[in-house]
């Protein structure tokens, strides 16, 4: 690209001494000589491979004359040289502007605003060098390539067919169209523009696609192969260097597919066949062809790597170790096959060889920045490791000197994050990530470590965002699918966690901790065979508490229960004092009438584990179910003290409270909850439902609110607020918008339509709130009298205010029924049942009504 950028400078710099001598015998001498000299210092710079000098010196021409169309566009050139891609975009734009002639300046603007993803100045430039070169067929490819992206697919295939009618050769374009046919689906087309084009030139890079299109599964395997082996005859003959085009050669197309050089040619092609050989499960002819594509390659290693991912896939781990070393002995300058071998050793767990690969690394190229990083990186992770604080001091001294010269490098960032996140400052981290992704949105391991960073703040849902994006950019980032998969199951988004852990299992199928979330996954869906089947892959030899944990309660849940007592009790002994494992143990203990084992296990558990606060509610749980509830009070008192945010002990005292009738310490417990875990929008709703019980409407009405300001999906709340609000002459409007959202939620629910009903009817609105309220009655179960005895009260009222007298009447007595089935169910029991309000207003009605007529 430099050449070329050489060669438009040098004609830019032609056309302006042309100008400036034609403006010298005018007069205006002094500022035109001075530009001249600029233009030619400027390039002289770029010959002598100094575009920064470059740069200064068109600017110097810039400040004696702003709209100097051949400096901006030389000064483009040069920044995109120096990768300043913003600025030599703004020097595009001020080239088309002020010379809006130069095609090829228009040509260069709407593909980099084409790759920015601006696809209208794109097209606007397209179409204006169309009205200076009706022909041209860059013009035509650009203006195709928007349209594709508009989505008018037939204007874009128009398009790029007139390209490769616009050029005497035009074998790039017809490269173009091919591609573009393939991506319509129209592959039978595709393959014969390929083939028009191989009769032009046969090209390692046309041949080669052409093979990858026939070589899809199918049965043209025959001429696939022949095709590929004549695309590695091909690309063994390709020049070693691309040709170099003249400028204004127009007998060659400067994109034209034979300028592959051989050493790109050579890789790709046998890359090529070793895939088409491996994709028919021929993996030693694959290998072999990977060996021929080494002796043919100057470089070796990209070939060398791929043997080694094949032979990862096969789970041959020796192997692909030995080929990964291997690289660095073929390439032993190459600091890139250092980094690879350094990243490969820290897979493994091999800090230290890989430290010592990105020491080599840094030794070959020592003003790498991926190299220092990387050795700054594992200074880091081993000094961690090892308590070592020189060595952790060492590479945060590295990480700092780079971000001191350059504060916007994002690897830097990225290991300033890692950092942080060992020294538990998750804010910290997640600050400098996003630094990075801002930089690199596609780095997938920054977006990894990035979700690792919320996972570990809890925010669980951006987590799971972050890891499906980097697994949408690299697939192959197992450590992240296995935390997504992890993620899944905690938020009970079972099927996910069962996709994402079986395809992590198949790469990494060694790994039981997975293997077991997706045994457990399997069991919340239903398939509890499927998950006995899962969890039992683990080698009896590498099977850990958790895995003799998920079998034995599997063993119970299928009816074997011996052998399921037989591993929870191996379970424990392996993880004595697991939570998990103690309460599975006592249900199979009060099963079969052995609570005793059960009080001995859990008292020595308690014994060595006094500060567990889980522990001491299991200890609660036991004197529970021996009635003992003031000791069960008293160990659940303590549970909470060693863990405030225990919510299940938490709501099990609230529950012992209100059992013995103590309902304002059930409240004090529910109150101190939800203090606790403020997050909590389901202790929001407990302690909401307490005060409604016990007869504290307005501090039910808060609850409620804060419950709902948590969770926007509480549809009960929603339903219970409205209700409330009605009933209190709060405000109707708000009622009214809860009553109608639960009622959305919950179509099929009794209790929200009957609110929704009720909140009408008392808006005024009695023909509307009848349908509701009718609803309602066919909602609750028949038998269900209360219930039944309040919504046809409801609905007797709406018939009054409605002038259905007869209706209202007639709904009035059913709910007096329903109040003497009641009645009579309580007599049956000994109770005495004081009559409720419903029931008297419906009396109150019948005989208003009665005596009415």
């Amino acid at each position: 690209m430099f050449l070329g950028a050489r060669r438009l400078i040098q004609d830019c710099a032609l056309l302006w001494i042309a100008i400036t001598a034609v403006l010298f015998l005018g007069g205006c001498q002094s500022d035109e000589e001075r530009a001249e000299n600029f233009v030619e210092r400027g390039n002289q710079y770029i010959e002598d491979d100094q575009p920064e000098e470059a740069i200064i010196e068109f600017k110097n021409v810039l400040q004696i004359d702003p709209e100097h169309a051949a400096a901006h566009e030389a000064l483009s050139l040069v920044y995109l040289e120096v990768q300043k891609p913003r600025e030599a975009y703004w020097e595009m734009s001020e080239t088309v502007r002020l010379d809006p002639e130069n095609i090829p300046a228009r040509l260069r603007y709407g593909t980099v605003s084409a790759a920015i993803g601006d696809h209208d100045l794109s097209m606007a430039q397209a179409e204006a060098v169309l009205q200076l070169d009706p022909t041209n067929s860059s013009a035509f490819i650009l203006r195709g390539q928007a349209l594709e992206q508009q989505g008018d697919l037939d204007g874009a295939e128009a398009d790029y067919r007139a390209a490769t009618n616009g050029e005497a050769v035009g074998a790039a374009y017809r490269f173009l169209l091919s591609g573009f046919l393939e991506r319509r689906g129209h592959q039978e087309e595709a393959e014969k523009v390929l083939r028009e084009l191989i009769e032009v030139e046969e090209s390692y890079l046309a041949m080669s696609t052409l093979s990858r299109m026939i070589a899809r599964p199918g049965d043209r395997d025959e001429e696939a192969l022949k095709l590929l082996e004549r695309s590695v005859e091909l690309a063994r003959e390709a020049p070693i260097e691309k040709p170099e085009i003249e400028a204004g050669d127009k007998t060659r197309d400067p994109t034209l597919v034979s300028n592959v050089p051989r050493e790109q040619a050579v890789q790709g092609a046998y890359m090529l066949l070793s895939k088409f050989h491996y994709d028919r499960e021929r993996f030693e002819k694959a290998i072999e062809v990977l060996e021929e594509g080494v002796e043919a390659s100057e470089t070796k290693i990209e070939l060398i790597y791929q043997m080694a991912r094949l032979y990862r896939v096969e789970g041959l781990t020796e192997q692909e170790d030995a080929l990964i070393r291997r690289a660095t002995k073929e390439s032993p300058d190459s600091f890139a096959a250092q980094l690879v071998l350094s990243a490969y050793l820290g897979r493994q767990d091999d800090l230290e060889g890989a430290l010592a690969a990105a020491r080599a690394a840094v030794a070959i190229e020592p003003d790498s920045r991926p190299a220092q990083l990387r050795e700054a990186e594992l200074l880091v992770d081993i000094g961690y490791r090892q308590s070592d604080s020189d060595s952790v001091l060492a590479g945060r001294a590295i990480v700092d000197a780079v971000l001191e010269e350059e504060p916007d490098n994002p690897e830097a960032h990225f290991v300033r994050a890692k950092i942080e996140l060992a020294d538990n400052d998750i804010e910290a981290a997640t600050e400098s990530l996003e630094t990075v992704l801002q930089a690199r949105p596609d780095w997938a391991q920054a977006r990894f470590v990035l979700g690792s960073a919320l996972a570990a703040s809890n925010d669980l849902s951006r987590a799971r965002v972050e890891l499906a994006r980097a697994l949408e950019i690299d697939p192959q980032l197992f450590a992240a699918r296995k935390l997504l998969a992890k993620l899944h199951s905690q938020l009970g988004e079972h099927e996910f966690a069962i996709e994402q852990g079986r395809d992590y299992l198949a790469q990494q199928p060694g790994d039981a901790e997975i293997r077991i979330i997706v045994g457990q996954s399997l069991i919340r869906v239903g398939r509890g065979q499927e998950a006995y089947a899962e969890v039992e892959k683990i080698p009896e030899e590498q099977r850990g508490a958790a895995a003799y944990f998920a079998l034995g309660r599997l063993d119970v849940a299928f009816g074997r229960k011996e052998l399921g007592a037989e591993r929870l009790r191996k379970a424990d002994e392996l993880a004595p004092g697991n939570a998990q494992v103690l309460r599975a143990l006592v249900g199979l203990d009060r099963a079969n009438g052995e609570l005793d084992a059960s009080v001995a296990r859990v008292a020595k558990a308690l014994a060595e584990n006094p500060d567990d606060s889980e522990i001491a509610e299991i200890d609660a749980e036991l004197k529970l179910i021996r009635g003992d509830d003031e000791g069960a009070r008293k160990s659940l008192i303590r549970a909470i003290e060693l863990q405030p945010r225990n919510v299940t002990a938490q709501v099990a005292l609230a529950g012992l409270e209100a059992r013995a009738g103590n309902f304002d310490g059930m409240i004090s417990v529910l109150k101190s909850a939800a203090a606790a875990l403020p997050e909590s929008s389901d202790l929001q709703y407990r302690l909401a439902l307490a005060y409604e019980s016990n007869g504290q409407p307005s501090e039910a009405i808060d609850a409620y609110e804060k419950a709902i300001s948590l969770n926007g999906d509480l549809a009960l709340a929603k339903n219970n607020l409205a209700y409330l609000l009605t009933e209190s002459g709060g405000d109707l409007d708000r009622a009214l918008e809860l009553a109608q959202q639960a009622k959305e939620q919950l179509p099929d629910d009794g209790s929200a339509a009957d609110t929704l009903g009720w909140v009408l009817l008392k808006r005024g609105v009695p023909s509307a709130a009848i349908g509701y309220l009718e609803e309602a009655t066919q909602r609750f179960p028949a038998d269900a009298h209360e219930v039944q005895g309040i919504v046809r009260n409801h609905l007797a009222e709406a018939y009054e205010q409605n002038r259905e007298a007869n209706k209202a009447l007639a709904a009035s007595r059913e709910s007096i029924d329903q109040y003497q089935q009641l009645a009579k169910l309580a007599k049956d029991r000994g109770i005495d049942l004081d009559e409720p309000t419903w029931s008297r207003q419906a009396r109150e009605r019948v005989e208003r009504l009665a005596n009415a007529s």
